[in-house]
């Protein structure tokens, strides 16, 4: 039965895997949210109706609210991955230091995104904390702009380990390779988040179809990762 081919299909399987956790779920709910501000802004600009375009409007902002509540305590995952590399003694300096600095500085972010959301929640008087979405992305740009460095860093090693490789059979090629790909990869996956977390602080000044097809590029980026490694 077709049923039947659907359900015991490898793929279905995967899937099923992939939805199963809290994090793969919300970085669903991000592409959501972003292509949801990506659309609105390019139906607006292309004469389709108020109603339709509020539709995306309230979509993004339903989902923005669901994420907020997936995220609560996650900066502990951040502030753990902070502890464990300043403890690498045996990393890089530059790779080390940008590691711990970019954790916390989602950890920060992550941490004041938490009580935003318990302000929409209710539980807080609205008129607190008025300078808390700010504060939250000027974390979230300290940590990007340290995993830009990192990236950078990452590249530079590599590139000289590729450069010996000629000289040293040691070296396995096909890694080295294999990281110049991921330095480079991260790179533009955090320029990109970067060029969003500069609109919301009013640094740059693009237009929301804009801030919305970089956060679309970002979050397929990361559902791609997840879903290979599920």
């Amino acid at each position: 039965m077709v049923a039947d081919a659907l359900i015991y299909h490898p793929t279905y399987a995967k899937l099923l895997r992939f939805l199963d956790t809290t994090p793969k779920r919300e970085k669903s709910f991000r592409l959501v949210a972003y292509l949801s501000r990506f659309l609105s802004y390019y139906l607006y600009r292309t004469g389709y109706s108020k109603q339709v375009v509020d539709t995306f409007k309230t979509l993004k902002a339903q989902v923005t609210f669901l994420r907020k509540g997936m995220r609560f305590l996650k900066p502990l995952h951040h502030f753990e991955a902070a502890s464990k590399a300043f403890d690498n003694k045996l990393m890089d300096p530059v790779l080390q230091q940008t590691t711990v600095i970019r954790n916390l500085g989602y950890a920060g972010y992550l941490t004041i995104d938490g009580f935003i959301f318990v302000k929409m929640l209710g539980l807080v008087d609205s008129k607190r904390w008025s300078k808390a979405s700010t504060w939250a992305s000027r974390f979230w740009l300290l940590g990007l702009v340290a995993g830009v460095i990192n990236s950078l860093r990452s590249y530079q090693i590599n590139t000289i380990k590729l450069k010996a490789s000629d000289s040293d059979e040691k070296i396995d090629v096909k890694d080295v390779k294999s990281k110049l790909f991921k330095a480079k990869r991260k790179l533009i996956w955090d320029l990109l988040d970067t060029f969003i977390a500069l609109n919301s602080l009013d640094y740059l000044h693009f237009t929301e179809g804009d801030v919305g097809l970089a956060g679309t590029i970002t979050s397929v980026m990361g559902l791609r990762d997840l879903w290979a490694a599920t």
